[in-house]
């Protein structure tokens, strides 16, 4: 979300009072004015011409001149006991004078703004530094009436548009009220003006993230701005909440393992909640058995996951679970990438090797794609506390090990030295290796799944 501010000082100048005390008239002072500026005039005239000797009779008309003078140089700001405000140059700036004893001022202010963004913009304005005795209050935009500035308080909505525009004018009026309280002197109230490129709704369901809301309305994620987190349902079987962030490398990825399958029934996957292209029907989850190369399998729940925060383990699939149904036929060792998987419609499972999402991501974390053990600051990245909120799940082959040691994530990468492998992610609390070459596609592990 794109944002620009604007930054405003108002100084507002507080006399000491004199004028309402003295009971002199504007009138009167005027007419000082006037008989002041005869008297200088006279003078020049005198003085100007060549034979004319300045003597003490003409230092006598000269006094009353310079007390004029001086009379009207100490009044010359309790001329100004109507509160004015005067617009400078760029409107960064606005100055006002008022009397002591308080008063009231108006003016306006116009700002002009302006978006490409296809939803518009929201114009906001707040107070950042206050003045004891001094209250501010606008009105314009889409505000009908006087609304008050309070610094702390969240900031007020000017106007709000729903389509691109240029040179849009908003046209504000300020207002201030100075109470009694006030001594003289040069106030200042520091106020902004924001303007906000709209966004579209948070999506609530993963099948509903698009990568266009995750490219320019997501900021990345770095383990603590926990706002950057979005946590969205999936509906699929029992319906399920991941959490959902933008990392390093400028991709949407989930931050939970899948949990998807069921205890008690298959459960059916359609292209229109699945990526896959036909129907596919994910098997029953089991405990113990047989480890299948070719045949899918998922496995749960773990040993240990009581469903939420470090244990949440998610379910473990063999690598024709997470593919969605391929084997060593359909998908030999030098096949490449699977093009489906049981992650949600929308989203993928992250290629695997050298080059691929895990290594990538890797890298923008710090690492070097590859093996790292502890010595390398990367590591602390992928563990649970870092923002790829890594998850020790273990492993299931034949039945459940290592849950809280280590965990394997499925990339969709087939190995191409062995028809027997696929590439992995793998993780414990000494080493990442994000290019791992030694999975066994008939062994169950984790998936994490990125968006497309």
């Amino acid at each position: 979300m794109e944002t620009q501010t604007i930054t405003q000082t108002v100084d507002i100048f507080v006399g000491d009072g004199s004028l309402a005390k003295t009971g002199i008239s504007l009138g009167l002072l005027s007419i000082l004015s006037v008989i002041a500026v005869l008297l200088g005039i006279f003078i020049w005239y005198l003085t100007s011409r060549r034979a004319y000797r300045l003597n003490s009779r003409h230092l006598g008309l000269f006094f009353p001149v310079v007390l004029s003078a001086l009379i009207i140089t100490f009044y010359h700001t309790k001329t100004l006991a109507t509160p004015s405000l005067v617009l400078e140059s760029g409107q960064n700036n606005l100055s006002i004078s008022v009397p002591m004893g308080g008063g009231t001022a108006s003016t306006k202010t116009s700002i002009t703004t302006g978006t490409t963004n296809q939803l518009g913009y929201t114009l906001l304005a707040s107070l950042s530094a206050p003045e004891q005795g001094i209250t501010m209050s606008l009105r314009g935009g889409d505000i009908s009436v006087d609304s008050t500035l309070t610094a702390g308080n969240p900031p007020l909505s000017l106007k709000t548009t729903s389509a691109p525009t240029t040179n849009d004018k908003t046209e504000v009026i300020l207002t201030f009220v100075i109470d009694n309280t006030v001594t003289p002197g040069t106030k200042s109230l520091k106020f902004s003006y924001q303007i906000k490129d709209n966004i579209p709704d948070a999506p609530t369901a993963m099948q509903s993230l698009t990568s266009d809301y995750c490219q320019n309305h997501m900021d990345i994620y770095n383990g603590t701005n926990e706002d950057a987190l979005l946590t969205l349902s999936d509906p699929r079987g029992t319906s399920r909440s991941y959490r959902v962030a933008k990392l390093a490398d400028n991709n949407c990825w989930m931050l939970d393992n899948l949990k998807l399958g069921s205890t008690s029934s298959t459960t059916l996957l359609t292209p229109s909640d699945t990526n896959i292209a036909t129907n596919f029907t994910l098997p029953q989850l089991v405990t113990s058995g047989v480890a299948d190369y070719d045949n899918p399998g998922a496995y749960g729940p773990l040993p240990g996951d009581t469903g939420n925060g470090v244990t949440n383990y998610g379910y473990l699939y063999n690598w024709s679970a997470a593919t969605a149904g391929e084997s060593r036929v359909s998908h030999p060792a030098n096949a490449g990438n699977a093009p489906y998987s049981i992650c949600p419609a929308g989203w993928r499972l992250p290629s695997g090797g050298a080059s691929g999402d895990f290594a990538t991501l890797d890298i923008a974390f710090g690492g070097t794609g590859i093996f790292a053990n502890s010595s390398e600051p990367n590591i602390a990245k992928w563990q649970n506390n870092g923002p790829f909120k890594g998850i020790l799940s273990g492993y299931w082959w034949g039945g459940f090990g290592d849950q809280g040691v280590n965990g394997g994530l499925w990339s969709s990468s087939a190995y191409s030295g062995n028809v027997n492998g696929a590439y992995d992610a793998g993780i414990d609390t000494l080493s990442v290796n994000p290019s791992y070459s030694g999975g066994e596609r008939d062994g169950g592990i984790g998936v994490r799944c990125i968006l497309q």
